[in-house]
């Protein structure tokens, strides 16, 4: 640096590393906190219809495979949100070759839909 830069830099009070730790803690509280609320919003959204926002845009369905009724709001949290976050796990570490599984399989189903014995249809 410069003397210039270093005259400038000599008022400034830095924060302490501990500091620093403190606010990334507190931001993490946070961004959890509102993805929490997120997730509670987004579950109210598809109660009990087995669409999500972009679903029913899309006249999407996610359908039971037995009694082919729309997934309730318990089931499309527990086996498309839990289950679905594990698949897509399982997507990553095969770099996203199985997201591609619809272009092959003969109800076009992905592997969350095959965790969750739901298939997606069109709206008629």
């Amino acid at each position: 640096m410069n003397e210039t830069t270093d005259e400038k830099l000599d008022g400034l009070m830095f924060a302490s590393p501990w500091v620093r730790l403190g606010a990334y803690v507190l931001e993490s509280i946070l961004m959890g906190v509102t993805l929490f609320i997120g997730w509670a919003i987004w579950a109210l959204v598809i109660s009990g219809n087995g669409q999500t926002p972009a679903k029913k845009i899309m006249s999407l369905t996610v359908i039971d495979k037995v009694s082919l009724e729309p997934l309730g709001a318990g089931k499309m949290f527990w086996l498309r949100g839990v289950l679905g976050a594990f698949a897509g796990i399982i997507v990553t570490f095969t770099c996203g070759i199985l997201a591609l599984m619809p272009f092959w399989d003969r109800h076009n189903q992905n592997l969350w839909d095959k965790f969750s014995s739901s298939y997606v249809i069109r709206d008629q």
